[in-house]
């Protein structure tokens, strides 16, 4: 595959994620909103999921555009195809990489409301038990990012293990 290409597909595979996480979240949002009896939240929700309509159908039918603004020209010969061993390595540090970023605006969150609820008799044992899982989701996932070369010896090691 030339990066074009590659990139092309990265870029239909975030327009999915974006989708699944626009729509739970904005699921989120008109909940709470209608939890508080807030007057805007179905105009909020609204025009912020047909932002993120209109967004995701751009990335999803244009990917080559999109690559094409970030790479430089591509040259006419034709590209190497990689190795496996590169293609898992780089598969696996993206999955860290994603695990890592999901898991940082929920940290910080958690960090925020035990900060600003420090000296308040709330009950923070759901948050405490929510930031412990997010730092551990957070050091699977810089294992993964940095760890690439020992995930790959584990898993070569769990496929020829056992009786032949």
């Amino acid at each position: 595959m030339t990066p074009h290409q590659t990139l092309g597909v990265v870029v239909r595979l975030f327009a999915i994620w974006l989708a699944i996480y626009a729509a739970r979240e904005l699921v989120g949002v008109y909940v709470a909103g209608r939890e508080r009896d807030d007057a805007y939240v179905l105009a909020i929700v609204a025009t912020v999921s047909i932002l993120a309509i209109v967004f995701v159908v751009v990335l999803w039918f244009f990917p080559k555009t999109i690559a094409r603004g970030l790479l430089p020209q591509a040259s006419d010969t034709p590209a190497r195809p990689s190795a496996p061993e590169m293609w898992f390595a780089v598969g696996t540090s993206l999955i860290g990489l994603w695990l890592v970023a999901s898991a940082v605006p929920g940290l910080l969150r958690n960090l925020a409301v035990m900060y600003l609820f420090r000296s308040e008799s709330a009950d923070t044992s759901g948050v405490v038990s929510s930031l412990v899982y997010l730092l551990v989701q957070s050091a699977v996932g810089a294992a993964l990012i940095f760890g690439v070369n020992g995930v790959r010896k584990f898993i070569w090691w769990a496929r020829h293990a056992g009786p032949d």
